[in-house]
């Protein structure tokens, strides 16, 4: 997806999301939440029919009939409005950017950082919670830590908080200690 589609989604969530300028409160958040559950359904209704959806060929009319008739009775309310509306407009191919973009701008709402630890074998509990502390307290927001199994990691694990990346693998060392052989 090239960078212009990623802004267009970007304010498409935005604008659906409708999170600018209100104060977190648990109610702010439970409508938050409410209108990602809700959109999900949506995709999860949508998703099937994607290439008929998103096919040039096809008129919006056709497309709009098409989503009514997956959708149904049962899927009503804004996300339903809104996907009509993407499809409209013929941007319905980025709804999964959107959707991506929705739950980003709910992380910042919420102060939650997205985290992932990966390494060889799964984590105890005790070190997954040192690692959830330490973030948390380095950004100073709630951490959501998704624990990642990965055969390229050899030994120990690598964090990544957005796009920093703290590296305490075993590959790790020995590149750094090749990397200062070379140099010296």
């Amino acid at each position: 997806m090239d960078s212009s589609a990623k802004i267009l989604a970007k304010r498409y969530a935005r604008a659906y999301m409708d999170l600018d300028g209100k104060a977190y409160s648990a109610a702010a958040q439970t409508a938050s939440l409410a209108k990602l559950e809700a959109l999900r359904v949506v995709f999860s209704a949508a998703k099937p029919h994607l290439k008929i959806l998103i096919h040039p060929a096809i008129n919006s009319g056709v497309k709009l009939e098409v989503l009514g008739k997956v959708l149904g009775a049962g899927i009503t309310g804004p996300a339903a409005d809104f996907a009509g509306l993407l499809v409209r407009q013929g941007r319905f191919g980025l709804f999964e950017e959107v959707m991506r973009q929705c739950l980003a701008l709910n992380d910042i709402f919420c102060g939650v950082v997205q985290a992932e630890v990966s390494s060889r074998y799964a984590l105890s509990e005790g070190e997954v919670a040192r690692i959830d502390k330490m973030i948390g307290c380095v950004t100073g927001k709630k951490v959501s830590l998704s624990q990642i199994i990965s055969e390229r990691v050899i030994g120990g694990f690598e964090i990544k908080v957005g796009d920093a990346l703290i590296d305490a693998t075993v590959r790790g060392r020995l590149d750094a200690l090749r990397a200062g052989l070379l140099k010296g």
